[in-house]
């Protein structure tokens, strides 16, 4: 691949030493141009990914801790980061600290979600990270309903970072814009972009220590804290939840499916975003629909021959409602 692009450029310059010494020949306005513009482009693709792939390492396989603001629905969110890694096991703590008292514990594969409302929640978290959007970046270029795209270099927290646009391709789905720190590719800075390139939602470290080990007590599950275990959703393979999308937006495959009692939970994505579909029981002569955004959050519910269909996503409105629409009980 590489012989194949010197050749170009090499290809590219005798080109152009040619048309100077021609002037007085008809040119052919843009070629030159357009080709050059085909190199740089395969050129900038290649790097893209490359950045693209050191994110899983360097969110997982480094000690870091730092404070992450996220800023989404005209609401401002500040948490506390610490993350540690040694010998195959990882260990992160992420502690909000402005709003409701809330935390997020992760020894491995072992979760607990506490916060003042609800209580402590512990699942099993999937070690594959199949469905974690932040690993999935590192496939983003490969993905069919995305390109990436190198951008400026710029400086987040006192950090040189290399921005990368992830572009939708369609409708269907958001872009993204990530600032990545250039001796690492650790993600100073994400941003969540809308159908036109506007942002919806960003989050960013405002201080951040690479290397830093955490302290013990800083990653520690809470003691003397009762706690009760959530099902997590099976793998498609592993449950027929009597339920299909026909034909949901390109790119969204069924991931993971949950049937409990008279309710199913159905799981899609295209590699970044994700889409829940739920179905449950409805009284029988209610029908309509409704829908409803907050932030990036798109739903749309609709009722008809006592069922209800509730699709919920981090997507535009009308991937919410196609896959409402299209829903039909498996044959």
């Amino acid at each position: 691949m590489l012989r194949v692009f010197i050749g170009l450029v090499m290809l590219l310059c005798a080109f152009n030493a040619h048309a100077q010494t021609k002037t007085n020949q008809a040119e052919k306005p843009g070629w030159l141009g357009q080709a050059k513009a085909w190199v740089s482009e395969k050129f900038n693709h290649e790097d893209a990914s490359d950045w693209l792939k050191r994110i899983g390492p360097a969110l997982r396989k480094q000690n870091y801790q730092g404070t992450l603001v996220m800023v989404a629905e005209g609401r401002i969110d500040t948490m506390a980061v610490f993350h540690a890694y040694s010998g195959n096991r990882e260990r992160e703590r992420i502690v909000a600290l402005s709003g409701p008292a809330r935390e997020v514990i992760r020894d491995n594969k072992v979760v607990v979600s506490t916060n003042s409302k609800d209580g402590s929640v512990g699942y099993d978290a999937d070690t594959t990270d199949r469905w974690n959007p932040t690993q999935q970046f590192a496939l983003a270029d490969n993905l069919d309903g995305y390109e990436a795209k190198l951008g400026k270099v710029e400086r987040i927290a006192n950090f040189e970072t290399q921005v990368v646009e992830i572009k939708a391709r369609d409708k269907w789905r958001y872009g993204y814009r990530l600032w990545l720190e250039k001796s690492s590719g650790f993600p100073m800075r994400i941003d969540l972009l809308d159908e036109n390139g506007g942002t919806l939602e960003k989050m960013a470290f405002t201080d951040l220590q690479l290397g830093k080990v955490p302290k013990e007590s800083d990653l520690a599950f809470p003691k003397n804290t009762d706690f009760h275990r959530v099902q997590t959703l099976a793998s498609n393979s592993q449950v027929d939840p009597g339920w299909r999308v026909k034909s949901p937006p390109e790119g969204f495959e069924l991931r993971a499916a949950r049937s409990s009692g008279n309710s199913v939970h159905l799981l899609y994505s295209d590699g970044l975003a994700f889409v829940s579909v739920y179905i449950e029981r409805a009284p029988q002569p209610q029908k309509g629909q409704s829908a409803m955004q907050r932030g990036a959050v798109n739903v749309f519910a609709q009722w008809n021959s006592g069922r209800r269909v509730t699709v919920i996503g981090k997507v535009p409105a009308m991937t919410v409602a196609q896959f409402a629409q299209v829903l039909t009980p498996a044959k």
